[in-house]
């Protein structure tokens, strides 16, 4: 098994999360700075990773995974830990892990008939949605600017792409759960 650029880069994202969750639970400018840093660069990876795989005609079911699933380690770290911070609901972090949650069973299920879900355009936009609420937040913590008002509306548009995605791949792939 050969580990290509864009999986090294997924991985890359994986690895970020320790520290982004450290600097994220201090509550300090320069901790949620470092913070804010951290989660730019890994979410910059999974831009990076999906072209250098294509670019380089490196696409491989490994790299699919693991894309996949770091997304969701992220996105998922992030979130938990503003919840433990106060700054989301404990609703609204258990329907985007219960969303990710019933599509990679909704996976589990096809793969093991032989198909792959790939990700699609709703999942994508979803998954931006997600990160760029989360990076309105984190520069939140570092100035107020923008004022919290806005990281609501992004919460809320965020979490409807997350419901609007979930429903979209249970429509498209219903049959994967036919016996």
């Amino acid at each position: 098994m050969r580990i290509t650029i864009a999986t090294r880069l997924t991985l890359l994202r994986i690895f970020f999360v320790i520290p982004f969750m450290i600097f994220s639970i201090i509550t300090k400018t320069d901790t949620s700075l470092a913070a804010f840093i951290i989660f730019i660069a890994a979410s910059v990876t999974d831009f990076l990773d999906g072209r250098a795989a294509r670019s380089m005609n490196e696409v491989t079911t490994l790299g699919k995974f693991f894309d996949q699933m770091a997304d969701k380690i992220l996105v998922d770290a992030a979130f938990l830990v503003f919840l433990q911070l106060g700054y989301v609901q404990s609703w609204f972090v258990i329907t985007v892990i219960a969303r990710d949650s019933a599509i990679s069973g909704l996976r589990m299920i096809a793969a093991s008939k032989g198909k792959v879900i790939a990700a699609s355009w709703w999942g994508k936009f979803k998954t931006t949605f997600q990160m760029v609420f989360i990076i309105f937040v984190l520069f939140y913590r570092i100035t107020p600017v923008f004022g919290w008002t806005l990281n609501v509306v992004l919460m809320w548009v965020a979490l409807v792409m997350t419901i609007i995605s979930g429903i979209e791949y249970f429509v498209k792939n219903w049959e994967a759960l036919k016996d």
